[in-house]
């Protein structure tokens, strides 16, 4: 059986590390990052693919500086938004920042 990937998916999630490299959220929680993922890839087209060679040509054709700038732009978007108005309370984001990392081995 084939698998069906979607490169916008990859491309998003590597924008938005990117972006939370560089930019800080209130809140960078798995809820909220997930919520940005959701969000972003809703405003993008899919590319989807199945073999080698169609990823190679997802890819390439995904290298144009409009798709680059505008997924960036959607990442943006989204952060700004899920930051504004998170779907979690402020002390949700607390537990869940703590079970991450205690699960990490840093709540020692």
């Amino acid at each position: 059986m084939y698998e069906l990937k979607n490169h916008t998916e990859t491309v998003v999630r590597q924008a938005l590390q990117d972006y939370l490299k560089r930019s800080k959220l209130r809140c960078g929680c798995e809820r909220c990052q997930s919520d940005i993922m959701a969000m972003t890839l809703n405003r993008l087209p899919a590319r989807y693919y199945v073999s080698l060679r169609g990823e190679i040509l997802t890819q390439w054709e995904s290298q144009a500086l409009p798709d680059q700038a505008r997924v960036m732009a959607e990442v943006v978007r989204a952060c700004q938004q899920v930051d504004a108005t998170p779907s979690h309370t402020a002390n949700d984001s607390v537990s869940i920042n703590e079970n991450n990392n205690s699960e990490n081995g840093y709540n020692q």
